[in-house]
């Protein structure tokens, strides 16, 4: 093992270790309160239903509740369904996880896999219940992205990438183009900014991904090499300034005012989330007739480095001493790959990883639409690589955000916000 892996692992174990700590105590403080009945989680020993927890809005959680009474009806395996939104879903599966409590089968965001299972051994491994989970459909370098130390953790779901989705009409109706570059995004603020439009609207992972790509554009140096940290407190600045920049020119409001709403209000021209999220913020504009379009990801000139990354949408994985193995596998095999949960969730979940459910989708005509075209544009870039998985980190995510925030309104300086959250940042996403 290198000494960068090392390194690595020990991170993340004493991270796993003071996350353990704070989740028995919040679970103790919780009992003694009586509020843990919340939860509604049902412990494993008191049921042979197997359990299945996962995020999203509300039209994932019809669809999947759909598709678990159709599971539940061609197999008589019960399934007991956990869900929330995303929104505070971690610290929830933080509480599980470190009390042995979580699901059966769960929903994994791609950070939270190697949180979990720094080392391997966090989670079921999928290669041992291959004769209840058809592993053949999935491409070998997707299989890649759920493993660690040889063993399959986890599948994904579909891949993504922040995509820049453009009111076309809006754009020509001020006689610009689709913005290419940053620069572009910029020139369109200067002539929107009086009518009160923003060009392209920001959400909080969104700014903070644009801050590093424009970065790494601009430096011409990665945030990473392989899993090392290399940001050093210049670059930090420089994604600081650059966001701040862009709040102050009148791009983006701050992503605390970031509203899904304001692309089909044509408040904004255009807004910059992932693929799989093209539901939630296009569909109403494109129903509302708005001309929505994928634009490309904006780069400096000159730029030696790309910036821009992808990585799993989700993943779905399996609790490592689950008392229902093969009952858990057919549960996440018909997930991936059946026939209702496909034709229920169509692109809910972006364009799948599963050969299997893509022959689905495609022999029912619903491999089309904003979103499968910002998956075509993503699978004919070549440069893009795989996402650290510690950038991801939500924490790192509302902390710059809010650090941006406070120079924006001259709560803080630059040099203030520097020596108060550069290495909290590097504590966050660094090894």
């Amino acid at each position: 093992m290198s000494s960068t892996r090392k390194k690595e692992m020990l991170r993340l174990v004493r991270k796993t270790q003071r996350a353990k700590a704070f989740a028995a105590a919040v679970l103790m403080c919780m009992a003694l309160s009586g509020c843990v009945e919340n939860y509604s989680y049902i412990p494993h020993e008191e049921t042979n239903a197997i359990s299945f927890s996962w995020w999203g809005k509300d039209k994932r959680n019809e669809y999947t509740l759909a598709a678990v009474d159709a599971f539940e009806k061609k197999t008589g395996i019960s399934v007991e369904t956990h869900f929330g939104e995303f929104d505070g879903f971690k610290k929830h599966m933080d509480m599980l996880f470190y009390s042995d409590t979580e699901a059966d089968v769960m929903q994994l965001n791609y950070d939270w896999l190697y949180e979990y299972s720094p080392d391997g051994e966090g989670f079921y491994d999928l290669n041992e219940l291959g004769d209840y989970i058809d592993l053949s459909v999935f491409p070998d370098g997707d299989l890649e992205c759920g493993t660690i130390n040889g063993k399959l953790n986890a599948l994904p779901t579909s891949f993504n990438a922040i995509t820049f989705y453009y009111n076309k009409k809006m754009y020509e109706r001020y006689g610009l183009e689709l913005p290419e570059s940053w620069d572009d995004i910029i020139k369109a603020a200067e002539v929107m900014k009086p009518d009160g439009i923003y060009p392209l609207e920001l959400s909080g992972k969104s700014a903070w991904l644009s801050a590093a790509a424009y970065y790494e554009q601009s430096s011409g140096n990665r945030i990473y090499s392989g899993s090392e940290l290399r940001l050093t407190r210049e670059g930090y600045e420089t994604m600081l300034r650059f966001y701040v920049g862009l709040i102050e020119a009148g791009v983006t409001p701050d992503s605390s005012s970031f509203d899904r709403n304001d692309l089909e209000r044509e408040n904004c021209a255009g807004v910059s989330v992932w693929i799989s999220d093209a539901e939630y913020y296009c569909d109403p504009s494109l129903e509302k007739g708005l001309d929505i379009v994928v634009g490309d990801y904006p780069q400096i000139k000159g730029a030696s480095l790309f910036g821009w990354y992808k990585k799993p949408t989700s993943l779905y994985a399996i609790r490592k001493d689950t008392a229902h193995p093969k009952e858990s596998a057919r549960l996440l095999d018909f997930l991936e790959n059946s026939k209702e949960m496909n034709t229920l969730q169509k692109l809910g979940k972006g364009i799948p990883s599963s050969r299997a459910a893509l022959e689905i989708l495609e022999a029912n005509d619903l491999l089309n639409g904003v979103q499968f075209d910002a998956n075509e544009k993503m699978k004919s870039e070549q440069r893009f690589e795989m996402l650290s998985p510690y950038i991801e980190d939500s924490d790192a995510v509302v902390l710059f955000t809010d650090t941006a925030k406070k120079i924006s309104t001259g709560r803080l300086t630059m040099d203030e916000a520097l020596d108060q959250t550069y290495e909290q940042i590097k504590e966050l996403i660094g090894n």
